[in-house]
C-alpha cells in the first residue's frame, strides 16, 4: 500500500523594522522554523532590514536545505534589497 507523504509549509510573519538590535529575537523566530519541510517569511509588513537580517535569513536557507524557502515582500525597498545582494539565488522572492 502507498502512503502519501505531505509536507506542511511553515510559515512566519514579521512586522517592522529589523536590524541589529532585533537580532537576537530574529534568530529565535527563524530557529522555531523546523527543518524538514518548506518555509515561508512572510515580509509584507516589514519596513526596514539591514544586513544582519540577511545573515540570519541564509543562515536559515542553510539549515533548511534542500527545501524550498519562499520570502513574500510588499515594499519594493526590501524585495530589491534581497534582490541587490541575489538572495534570489537561495530563496523564492515573492512580490505582492
Amino acid at each position: 500500500m502507498d502512503t502519501l507523504h505531505r509536507t506542511q509549509t511553515r510559515r512566519i510573519e514579521l512586522v517592522g523594522q529589523y536590524d541589529l538590535s532585533q537580532k537576537p529575537e530574529l534568530a529565535i523566530l527563524l530557529e522555531a522554523l523546523a527543518p524538514g519541510a518548506p518555509a515561508t517569511i512572510d515580509m509584507t509588513k516589514v519596513t526596514y532590514i539591514d544586513s544582519s537580517v540577511l545573515n540570519e535569513l541564509v543562515k536559515l536557507r542553510k539549515r533548511l536545505t534542500p527545501h524550498k524557502v519562499t520570502v513574500v515582500v510588499r515594499s519594493d525597498d526590501i524585495g530589491c534589497v534581497l534582490r541587490l545582494v541575489r538572495l534570489d539565488l537561495l530563496f523564492e522572492i515573492q512580490a505582492l
